[in-house]
């Protein structure tokens, strides 16, 4: 009797062990299918049917990090922070050591104003990877805000070492280095940028400034001119191109240019509007 009993209970055992594995295989099938669904739905550019097939791949496969890191991608795109920086978190703690989604965690953290956690994340993916001269220029520019401009200068040399012709890695050093009152390097690193990407009006912009600290007022009304040239309603270029006239005690030029900044800025910030029309006053 006892010996019946023990042969039915194996085969209950056998059968639910089966039933789990079944279960298990299938619901590994739908993940793959919905995971391939979502792909090629990335690919198309059709990001909210890529985003549900991704979510029902991880309500299938709670554990799968690359159906997450693409959740993360596509919660991006969309201007969805919180939800990019939460499947982040989940593709990192499923692969902690892929230093890619380590950096993708990172900036998706400094989208959603978490500085803080933004530097952790980058850390962790320089320890990964210290050859990677994104998560470098991203460091140093995230150093230079949080006004380390040591560690600033370090990262962003990286970079540039990393990726010479990059001219966002040289204009973001010229900062750095304009920060950090190393005004030679920084205009060095300025004009490198600009020949580059010699159209790029922030770049002229950067190294107006440079040429300001550096007082040398011909040079900087010169880059802030080219600035204006190449993008005619850059605001900030026309006031700093005014007050650069204004240094060069060409008081005329300088009311030309406050007058531009005051039609571009008027509706929107009329306090700035009226702070420029006393600096005309002082002139004229």
């Amino acid at each position: 009797m006892q010996s019946i009993r023990a042969r039915v209970l194996a085969v209950l055992v056998v059968s639910l062990v089966s039933l789990a594995l079944g279960a298990g295989v299938a619901l590994a099938d739908e993940a793959s299918a919905h995971y391939r669904q979502g792909l090629a739905f990335k690919e198309q550019g059709k990001i909210d049917e890529a985003i549900s097939a991704f979510e029902k791949t991880v309500a299938a496969r709670p554990d799968h990090a690359m159906a997450w890191a693409s959740l993360g991608h596509l919660y991006k795109q969309k201007g969805k922070h919180d939800k990019a920086v939460a499947a982040y978190e989940k593709a990192t703690k499923l692969s902690d050591k892929n230093a890619v989604l380590w950096s993708n965690l990172g900036m998706a953290y400094y989208r959603a104003d978490r500085q803080d956690d933004a530097l952790r994340a980058l850390l962790r993916s320089y320890d990964l990877d210290p050859k990677n001269s994104e998560v470098n220029g991203n460091l140093g520019t995230l150093y230079r805000q949080k006004g380390d401009n040591a560690k600033a200068i370090k990262h962003l040399r990286a970079a540039v070492s990393l990726e010479p012709k990059n001219a966002v890695f040289l204009s973001n050093l010229g900062i750095a280095y304009r920060n950090d009152k190393q005004y030679d390097e920084a205009e060095k690193a300025l004009k490198k940028a600009i020949a580059l990407q010699p159209r790029e009006a922030q770049f002229h912009f950067n190294l107006g400034v440079v040429h300001r600290y550096q007082e040398n007022y011909e040079a900087a009304v010169a880059a802030y001119t080219q600035a204006v040239t190449l993008d005619p309603k850059y605001e900030k270029a026309w006031y700093d191109l005014g007050h650069a006239h204004r240094l060069n005690r060409d008081n005329e030029q300088a009311i030309e240019a406050f007058r531009k900044y005051i039609s571009l800025v008027e509706r929107k910030d009329p306090k700035a509007a009226q702070a420029a029309r006393q600096d005309i006053e002082k002139l004229e």
